[in-house]
């Protein structure tokens, strides 16, 4: 038998034939690549160049995102797949988390030098979202302290985002559904801003409710008799919700005229303190701590009633490091002196400071375990409230921030409350719906949240990650803090939230104070001034009824009330507890004297 001539058209024919059994005969989903060079959504971080092993891939950086907003065309199931490698340090693989909208929905371990697809299943409604990728354990070994050659730098490297209909969960029922597209950052942004008006209406309502009480006044005679007709002024003067600022430059500027108006402006706004304790600068000299400075303002804020806290004690961090150190070989003190150190100065300032951030950013810096310090701290001070604090929280959720905490809690940790940064990235706008959802997310722990270090700046910076396109100037300040003030005294986890510094002169972040380089107030300050002590604030007249009863609702806190019943005139001092508190710690019973 003679077989026909194999020619070059018979295997071209051959070829087409085979495609297009495989292509009618199989399903095919497409997909919507995009490539992380090219994506509009980029932090920080850099392209890497060609002939690199990472070639075509974008380097995230520190706390970094890239990402793109999209437009899903319906509710569905999707599924999305990361293109990344990384390279460890310190023995961790690079942490991924994808955010949509700004919120972590999953957290993969990238964990090959080689490129591989990540898969994370989102179910996600119509419309435009922000689909970011984010590098949440960036970390370097320098070759010695103070180095900036690397031994080990660990790095995430993603070269595209992929997305295609979860199998089973197309949009449409079928294989190979309406794909994403490239979404308008501009009708997110106005979808977005309509979510965070609703929140601020909203606020007004929850402050109605989680920062007000109802309370009543009983006035009696020097008999015991009710006094019908008497006039009960009352005036409330000091919240029990903690406005805070660092007061890092009490007494510490050369101009004496500029120590005084900082106290008073300080004065004027807050009614609680963050006191620093950085090792390095506290103890400059072994066994010299900076004690008689610390005394000082101590005595201050206690003089005005300004509540204080105490940051930090231990910070795996050069300002945690003192000079003098004989380092280990991580360059940090060993855990005798650790010890020590909690010790010491909780014994000395535990009565008179009530809060304390024991070990700073553990979850970021992982150099010094939370568990000892916690409990050294408990034991030498059983009354002192103990707060975990890091960053990035607002910016991510910082889920290994909250695995942490929880781990934390479920080993028996001793600690009251939980620490959010509110400054990183930190020219980033947190989306008021997006503080939200983390703050809820957070308060599942069963712990009351302190926001602690909170900096929008004015020098001008670009605003990002935001709803909100432009720059960080005075107003966009004022405005912004306004907002965000409203919607964590709102929350009724929150129980405390601390500006980051008072004056820019001397702010870490250029433009982060309240206060202009001359001490001149910004329009922040006087905004927040405003809204703390006369929008949020209870002051009336009442008249005793005929049982001698007058009732009214007010913020948590505390009161001043001054009573006339004829020629009589006496002033009171009392206090409107937060939480629910029974009906008799809410009655106040004013007995006059002859």
């Amino acid at each position: 038998m003679i077989l026909p001539r194999k020619t070059p058209a018979f295997f071209g024919s051959l070829l087409i034939a085979i495609f297009f059994w495989v292509f009618f005969s199989f399903p095919v989903t497409a997909a919507f690549i995009l490539e992380a060079p090219h994506l509009s959504i980029r932090t920080v971080g850099s392209k890497m160049p060609p002939g690199s092993k990472q070639a075509g891939s974008w380097n995230i950086w520190s706390n970094g995102e890239i990402g793109e907003y999209i437009m899903f065309p319906a509710d569905g199931s999707y599924r999305i797949a990361v293109h990344a490698a990384g390279t460890p340090a310190l023995g961790e693989w690079p942490l991924m988390a994808l955010l949509v909208n700004g919120i972590t929905t999953g957290v993969k371990t990238v964990d090959s030098e080689y490129f591989t697809d990540y898969i994370f299943e989102e179910d996600l409604p119509t419309g435009v979202h922000r689909i970011t990728v984010a590098f949440l354990n960036d970390a370097a070994v320098p070759e010695r302290p103070g180095s900036t050659r690397w031994i080990e730098d660990r790095n995430l490297y993603v070269r595209w985002l992929e997305i295609l209909p979860s199998p089973g969960g197309e949009p449409d029922g079928e294989p190979g559904g309406v794909l994403p597209e490239t979404g308008s950052r501009e009708v997110w942004a106005a979808e977005g801003r309509k979510r965070e008006l609703r929140l601020l209406r909203r606020a007004d309502e929850q402050i109605e409710k989680h920062r007000k009480a109802d309370a009543v006044i009983m006035v009696l005679g020097p008999d015991g008799v009710p006094v019908p007709g008497a006039q009960v002024h009352i005036k409330h003067i000091r919240h029990a919700f903690l406005f805070g600022c660092n007061i890092y430059q009490w007494g510490r500027y050369s101009s004496e005229i500029f120590n005084r108006c900082y106290k008073q402006r300080f004065e004027e706004v807050f009614n609680a303190a963050t006191v620093g304790f950085y090792w390095r600068w506290y103890e400059w000299e072994r066994g010299k701590p900076q004690y008689d400075y610390t005394d000082q303002v101590v005595a201050w804020c206690a003089e005005r009633g300004i509540r204080m806290k105490g940051h930090p004690l231990l910070w795996a961090n050069e300002d945690g490091t003192p000079v003098w150190v004989n380092s280990g070989a991580n360059g940090l003190p060993g855990p005798d002196l650790q010890k020590q150190r909690v010790e010491e100065i909780l014994g000395r300032y535990a009565g008179a400071i009530e809060y304390w951030e024991v070990v700073n950013e553990p979850s970021h810096l992982p150099g010094i375990k939370i568990d000892d310090p916690y409990r050294w701290a408990r034991a030498a001070a059983p009354g002192a409230y103990l707060i975990v604090n890091d960053f990035n929280a607002l910016a991510t959720g910082a889920p290994h921030f909250f695995a942490l905490l929880e781990e934390a809690i479920a080993n028996g940790v001793p600690f009251d409350g939980i620490g959010i940064q509110a400054h990183e990235p930190r020219t980033q706008r947190f989306n008021l719906d997006n503080v939200v959802a983390i703050l809820d997310h957070y308060a599942t722990l069963g712990k009351e949240l302190h926001i602690t270090e909170f900096t929008p700046t004015s020098a001008g910076e670009e605003i990002i990650n935001s709803y909100h396109t432009g720059i960080w100037d005075e107003e966009t300040q004022a405005a912004y803090a306004e907002e965000f003030y409203r919607i964590c005294f709102a929350h009724p986890a929150v129980v405390a939230l601390t500006w980051w510094d008072l004056s820019d002169n001397g702010s870490w972040l250029e433009g982060g104070g309240m206060l202009r380089q001359d001490m001149s107030p910004k329009p922040v300050y006087n905004r927040l001034k405003k809204l703390i002590h006369e929008t949020w604030h209870t002051e009336e007249t009442l008249t005793t009824n005929a049982e001698g009863r007058a009732a009214f609702r007010g913020f948590h806190g505390d009161y001043e009330v001054t009573v006339t019943a004829g020629d009589r005139t006496a002033v009171f001092l009392y206090h409107l507890p937060a939480g629910d508190t029974p009906a008799a710690e809410r009655t106040w019973t004013i007995r006059l004297q002859d």
